[in-house]
């Protein structure tokens, strides 16, 4: 099944890779303008991403 991509998902990696391909859910929040909440839950549904530990604006995610 392919996965469904979408601007929001595309907006978040690129953040991402433009920070180094790892950084805090804060970091990434800044990044894109986005809220911190929602930013957790689209992190969490992206397959390429995972965390790597932390709680909250604090929890690091990296590209795999």
């Amino acid at each position: 099944m392919k996965a469904r991509r979408n601007r929001r998902h595309e907006k978040v990696f690129e953040a991402l890779f433009n920070l180094g391909g790892e950084a805090t859910t804060q970091q990434i929040s800044k990044e894109t303008g986005m809220n911190i909440n929602g930013l957790s839950q689209t992190l969490g549904a992206l397959a390429h991403i995972k965390c790597l530990g932390g709680k909250g604006g604090e929890c690091r995610w990296k590209i795999i």
